[in-house]
């Protein structure tokens, strides 16, 4: 009988892909944010883009890094004219 191998390992194409849908859990441990702020999220602002499967909530981690990039603020300070020392 042939040793079973993890999905994973059986197709070396899966590691170049990229998973389409993580679970809540997954997506708050990688942008840094607890599952119940995702959820709240979900049902007020909907900053974080999210989509259904049945009754699955999915993240597609590719579109929540561009929502979060286009939601970033500051940056360089600009120097004021004038007034040295």
């Amino acid at each position: 009988m042939p040793p079973i191998v993890p999905a994973q390992e059986a197709t070396p194409a899966t590691a170049t892909t990229p998973r389409i849908g993580v679970d809540e859990i997954e997506m708050a441990a990688a942008i840094g944010m607890s599952v119940g702020w995702l959820r709240k999220d979900r049902r007020s602002k909907r900053l974080i883009p999210f989509f259904r499967l049945g009754d699955r909530v999915k993240y597609n981690p590719a579109r929540v890094m561009e929502a979060m990039a286009s939601l970033e603020e500051g940056g360089t300070r600009k120097r004021r004219n004038g007034g040295g020392a």
